[in-house]
């Protein structure tokens, strides 16, 4: 959606915008002013008046006391010609019109009062009318004055606007031309008048999956932690791969699939297809379960049990090979391969061992001196490579295994 702004050049957007802002500000003060100088004036005006009514008062009040009426009509023609009065009138107590002189004559008239005392008491009044229309003139010259000046600098400032807005315009447009592309160019029939709407639009048009960059390789620690590694060999997938159709095959691996999810899910593994027919679950840190090779070892058996009992419910064999030996890096991810190529040697190596079908888990040196390996379950030696072979747990923990072992079982045969 386009505005009514987006049609206007951004420098003249700007001048307007400064004009209309200085237009605004100088009428403002203005206004302010006018009010207080007219406030001031009528202030100053109503303070003069009542002092005139008064001295008036105070040189009529010796005639009025001898009732010297020609003395009265001098001295108030002497007061309209020598002040500022236009019409100047006395009256007595009762308000009958004692004297008379001017006329006033405008559209701006103001009238003040003062008393004629004698001896503190009141014999008569004085009002005299003063005409404010030049007063009102002059006022009004000041504020056409002062708006006349607020147009003046408006007109400035829109012209200053105009040139410095104009500059930073065409480096605008400097800038959306040099990023300009053929789809940007072609998008539109007609081209923005806006500056920015311009280099937003060819901004928008470029390729920008391919301009951004990845982020920095942030290395993370659980990468560069000890490792335990445990390597699954499906060794009767081997034998079938060739000889079942697609859809066994597919129920087939999806079951062993099952079981290695379930497994590992006790024992905070991270599964990971590393060869053709080898799956690798990785154990890092210490939790509540044990260490990182016991929790391998614990796996391994419930992975090794299950399958064991699912080879005698079905026609298929379940026939695995497993190892498990440490790494001292981690898998590595996308963000840092290093361990991960590092720890391809221990997999080729567990895959080798593999490769001979042990008919139980093998253990690397390394992982049978874990202290939890060494307390809690049995093993004895092999003529591998110095591996050695699970051979059982002690009672607390063969227990447990016994109860997660249950519990794959039922979700396994509940799923099928």
């Amino acid at each position: 959606m386009n505005y009514p702004s987006s049609k206007i050049g951004l420098g003249q957007q700007l001048a307007l915008f400064a004009a209309g802002l200085c237009l605004l500000i100088g009428l403002a003060v203005v206004t302010l002013g006018s009010i207080s100088s007219r406030h001031m004036q009528l202030s100053q005006q109503e303070e003069y008046g009542t002092a005139l009514a008064q001295l008036i008062a105070r040189r009529i009040s010796t005639a009025l006391e001898t009732g010297d009426l020609l003395s009265i009509a001098a001295s108030l023609q002497r007061f309209v010609t020598n002040s500022s009065a236009q019409q100047i009138e006395i009256f007595d107590v009762e308000g009958k019109e004692l004297g008379q002189a001017g006329q006033a004559v405008g559209q701006n008239l103001y009238r003040y009062l003062a008393f004629v005392r004698i001896d503190n008491d009141i014999a008569g009044q004085v009002r005299i009318t003063l005409n404010a229309d030049a007063a009102k003139a002059a006022h009004l010259r000041l504020v056409l004055s002062l708006s006349g000046l607020t147009i003046l600098l408006s007109v400035g400032a829109y012209g200053a606007s105009r040139h410095f807005g104009q500059r930073l315009a065409d480096r605008l447009t400097e800038m959306a031309k040099a990023v300009a592309t053929g789809e940007g160019e072609n998008s539109a029939r007609q081209p923005p008048v806006n500056e920015l709407d311009l280099l937003a639009n060819n901004i928008k048009a470029l390729p920008m999956d391919l301009l951004r960059t990845r982020g920095t390789v942030v290395q993370r620690d659980e990468n560069y932690q000890t490792t335990a590694v445990l390597y699954v060999h499906l060794s009767s997938l081997v034998d079938y791969v060739d000889t079942l159709d697609q859809h066994s095959l597919h129920r087939y691996t999806d079951r062993l699939h099952q079981i290695l999810y379930s497994a590992a899910g006790f024992y905070n593994g991270e599964m990971q297809v590393a060869r053709q027919f080898g799956v690798v679950l990785y154990f890092n840190g210490d939790t509540t379960a044990g260490s990182a090779a016991f929790r391998a070892a614990s796996c391994g058996w419930l992975i090794q049990s299950v399958g064991h009992e699912l080879e005698k419910q079905i026609s298929l064999s379940v026939s695995l090979a497993m190892a498990i030996s440490q790494s001292e890096l981690g898998i590595g991810d996308e963000a840092d391969i290093y361990p991960g190529l590092y720890m391809q040697s221990t997999i080729d190596e567990l895959q080798t061992l593999c490769a001979s079908k042990p008919p139980k888990i093998l253990l690397a040196p390394a992982v049978c001196q874990d202290n939890d390996i060494a307390g809690r379950l049995e093993h004895e030696a092999t003529e591998l490579r110095d591996y050695a072979m699970l051979t059982g747990f002690e009672g607390p923990y063969k227990d447990l295994l016994e109860r997660q072992f249950r519990l794959i079982w039922k979700r396994l045969t509940n799923a099928n």
